[in-house]
């Protein structure tokens, strides 16, 4: 059920009017209500993976008192494995089987066996990565002692299925949400219009700038590269860019949205990522809650710059980033670009350090060409994303350099669309903040209007066959 399908819309305006009689009194009932509502939108999309998030969730509810009450660190160690093992194994199964069976076969041919091992049958569930991620931010939190074990089965699992961030994040953290069930505050939702505003804003992202985007530029030039020109093509590139962003920032925001309208924060999901200064500085701005797990998470579990050598501990941490996106040989040479990025800049400012020079100061012109440059990095990367294939990369990269073509199919909708999502993305911040306070401030007539014709406007362009970018990963 996407959010964007006129399904999603009914059901969330149900639960919303539901939600809201129950926080009046019984926030209890609240709770049960959206758990339930939680499920129905999961099973939406194949009612056995409803399955595999209940296994999930009991095994880390299971493990996660067991961690805490072990009488040795030995013992919270046995219980924290038993909830990554199982937990990631699953991942690992759904997500990653076929990947290994296909590596096995290469190296079986490569040795001169004419066997191979059959291929599974399986179907990826949608969301899975996300929802691991979270469960297992739990039993780890409390074994790093950030967090206590939850006596509430419900609550651990509105937690695990909240679903507005249940298949695209953000990624939540056990001691960032599972606070905010445990506090019944009673009497309206302080930020609900500022979380109409954010909904409207996912939905003109997605639909007015993202789907437009991947019809005029990227799906043309992604599908047959060979056919356009060198400059049709670098237009898909940057198309594609910002396609992904208002896409997935656009998902954010519509559950950044929702979870205000029943009275919950999630994490901002993304500051500005094209306005980074390097490619360190784009990870700090771009999917936070993931960058922010795999930082927390491995990079420091594997000692950081504190312990072993710090630029293997970087390379580790951007190849599983990259492994994390899919099963492919093309994510582990993205993780592998990105992580040789990272520990280019890292050693440039050790060096620097070194020799008691100053870190650089972008200012003027200067800014503006390193912000260029570093989209360009950006930008080019994903190639290995878009392109489906190590392979597939090349061949778009390869027809970038044939000049016999000069097919430039722009269209205005499609050049107005880049337009809009590039100054949309560079204009100041406050600008962008600002139409939320003045929504917020209108009289109730003018709210209703100005939703009620957004959203007939979203439901009339919007295609239920484009899917969020993310939902993939």
């Amino acid at each position: 059920m996407a959010f964007h399908s006129f399904h999603f819309l009914l059901s969330f305006i149900v639960v919303l009017l539901l939600a809201r009689v129950c926080f009046e009194s019984y926030p209890s009932a609240k709770k049960t209500l959206l758990l339930i509502a939680s499920y129905y939108f999961y099973m939406c999309w194949d009612w056995r993976f409803a399955g595999l998030l209940l296994l999930i969730t009991l095994i880390n509810y299971v493990v996660g008192p067991k961690i805490e009450q072990a009488k040795s660190q030995f013992c919270q160690r046995v219980w924290l494995w038993v909830s990554l093992c199982s937990s990631l194994g699953i991942l690992g199964y759904f997500k990653y089987a076929n990947f290994f069976i296909e590596g096995m076969n290469e190296l079986l041919t490569s040795v001169g066996f004419s066997g191979e091992v059959a291929y599974l049958n399986i179907v990826l569930p949608v969301g899975i990565s996300f929802y691991t991620f979270q469960s297992i931010s739990y039993t780890i939190d409390i074994y790093k002692g950030n967090t206590k074990s939850v006596k509430s089965i419900r609550d651990f699992a509105l937690f695990v299925s909240f679903f507005p961030q249940l298949v695209a994040g953000p990624i939540v953290r056990a001691k960032d949400f599972l606070p905010q069930l445990s506090s019944d505050v009673r009497g309206v939702v302080p930020s609900f219009e500022h979380g109409i505003a954010l909904i409207l804003r996912g939905y003109i992202k997605k639909v007015a700038i993202a789907d437009v985007l991947a019809v005029h530029f990227v799906d043309p030039a992604f599908s047959d590269p060979s056919n356009y020109s060198p400059v049709f093509l670098l237009l898909g590139i940057y198309a594609y860019s910002f396609q992904v962003y208002m896409d997935f920032s656009g998902y954010s925001d519509i559950a950044r949205g929702i979870a205000k309208t029943l009275g919950y924060e999630l994490q901002i999901n993304f500051n500005r990522p094209y306005k980074a200064i390097s490619v360190s500085n784009f990870w700090q701005r771009w999917h936070i809650s993931m960058s922010s797990f795999f930082r927390d998470y491995l990079y420091f579990g594997l000692g950081g710059a504190k312990r072993g050598n710090v630029y293997a501990n970087l390379m580790v941490t951007f190849i599983m980033i990259g492994i994390w996106h899919g099963a492919g040989w093309n994510f582990v040479l993205y993780g592998c670009v990105h992580g040789t990025y990272i520990c280019v800049e890292r050693y440039a400012r050790s060096r620097r350090a070194l020799l008691n020079q100053p870190e650089k100061d972008y200012v003027g012109v200067r800014y503006i060409v390193q912000i260029f440059w570093i989209f360009n990095l950006i930008a080019f990367s994903r190639l290995l994303f878009r392109g489906g294939s190590v392979e597939g990369a090349i061949n778009y990269a390869h027809a970038m350099l044939n000049v016999e073509h000069w097919a430039t199919p722009v269209s205005a909708i499609g050049v107005l669309a880049l337009t809009i999502a590039v100054l949309a993305h560079y204009v100041p911040d406050n600008w962008t903040f600002e139409w939320k306070r003045v929504y917020a401030r209108l009289p109730v007539l003018s709210q209703a209007i100005t939703l009620a014709v957004t959203t007939i406007l979203m439901l009339v362009l919007s295609n239920s066959d484009a899917p969020f970018v993310y939902f993939q990963f």
